[in-house]
């Protein structure tokens, strides 16, 4: 049996907050992801992406369970691995302006990382490197001196995925990539971002709200709801079959552009009413229950185990093929 590339074993984040409140971000998380494939993480926010991901990436210190890196548990106090690690994933942002140095030319910012992680390299190949980088990524060389705000949104976005590509990762986040951009330029970059996965060979985590987004990249598909995971397939079945209410909610989000064929669709997708509950206060049993169209007595109570259902991982009490 194969060692995955990255495996989350059992994850629980808390943040004690200075009101005295717990805020419960993340319970029991678990899954694996093997080289080589986009696993999209969807969610509406306050699901706890976004802390999956800086827990990944070791911004975040876990309450309970571990992180994995190619089979060994990362230990944030070994200097040595964690540069290692440093090197091997890296991130792409939500916001590509904001993510950017303004005070840094484009040269420079894709440069960073390389005198950072890589300075062996010596200083004319990395900024060799940098100018390469900037063509794969469809901007031209002459760019290299420009500042940020010089750039569009779709173009900071191109330099983000630049500068995360230039110490050749293994594995990169993509946190809410495409979220801040034009619908047009969305599909520019999913699509840079497809080409670039197969050609480098990249393993990619696609973290997103949108699930029509998502389904365009990723080979699986993991959904979580207020710091759990309620369903994990892959992502064609998934979406010609979701087994979850929450997921089928998700889905039921997604318009379709024929009229006809969106009203049929809706009329056979039950969807859950009512807002997020808070983190600080979730509810008892299984935590979708209060938004759930098919709640019952058990699922106030219980916690539904993420079990093995056909060809998935589902946590619902009540979910069958």
């Amino acid at each position: 049996m194969s060692v995955p590339l990255l495996a989350v074993r059992n994850l629980s984040v808390r943040f004690r907050l200075k009101t005295g409140q717990t805020l419960q971000a993340l319970t029991d998380v678990s899954f694996e992801v093997p080289a080589g494939e986009t696993l999209g993480i969807v969610g509406e926010s306050g699901c706890g992406k976004s802390t999956l991901a800086r827990t990944i990436l070791q911004l975040v210190t876990p309450t309970q369970g571990t992180v994995e890196w190619q089979g060994q548990t990362l230990n944030p106090h070994d200097k040595s691995s964690m540069k290692a690690y440093r090197r091997a994933v890296q991130c792409i942002f939500q916001d590509p302006l904001d993510a950017l140095n303004p005070r840094m030319t484009v040269g420079d910012i894709v440069q960073e990382p390389l005198l950072a992680l890589r300075p062996e390299l010596g200083k004319a190949a990395i900024r060799q490197r940098a100018t390469e980088l900037l063509q794969a990524v469809g901007l031209e060389s002459g760019m290299h001196n420009r500042y940020p705000h010089e750039f569009s949104g779709g173009q900071c976005q191109r330099i983000g995925i630049a500068r995360a590509l230039s110490v050749e990762p293994q594995l990169i986040l993509c946190d809410e990539p495409v979220s801040a951009l034009d619908v047009s330029i969305q599909g520019q970059i999913v699509k840079l971002l497809a080409d670039l996965q197969r050609e480098r060979h990249l393993t990619l985590l696609f973290i997103s709200h949108d699930l029509s987004v998502v389904k365009a990249l990723s080979q699986r598909v993991l959904v979580l709801y207020l710091g759990r995971i309620m369903e994990v397939a892959d992502t064609a079945r998934l979406y010609a079959k979701p087994l979850h209410p929450y997921t089928r909610m998700l889905l039921a989000a997604i318009p379709l552009a024929d009229p006809l064929q969106e009203r049929a669709r809706l009329a056979k997708i039950t969807v859950g009413a009512g807002e997020l509950p808070s983190p600080l206060n979730p509810p008892s049993g299984c935590v979708f229950h209060t938004r759930c169209p098919q709640v019952a007595a058990v699922c106030r109570e219980k916690v539904p185990a993420l079990r093995e259902i056909g060809d998935r991982q589902v946590a619902c009490h009540y979910a069958a093929f």
